[in-house]
């Protein structure tokens, strides 16, 4: 598993809920934009989030 930090305009990194592992990677279908599924270590929630936005 690999450990990366959420974007800061999502509001859960707002909430202090800003580091988790990426569970896995999608794809968009119209643009083929990479979306990570990332499960955040403070809340367990999963989010989806753009992977290359994420550090």
């Amino acid at each position: 598993m690999t450990r990366l930090q959420i974007p800061a305009y999502t509001d859960r990194w707002m909430m202090g809920d800003r580091y988790g592992s990426l569970d896995k990677v999608t794809k968009r279908k119209s643009d083929g934009e990479e979306i990570a599924h990332v499960t955040l270590e403070k809340s367990g929630n999963t989010v989806r989030v753009i992977l290359a936005d994420c550090t």
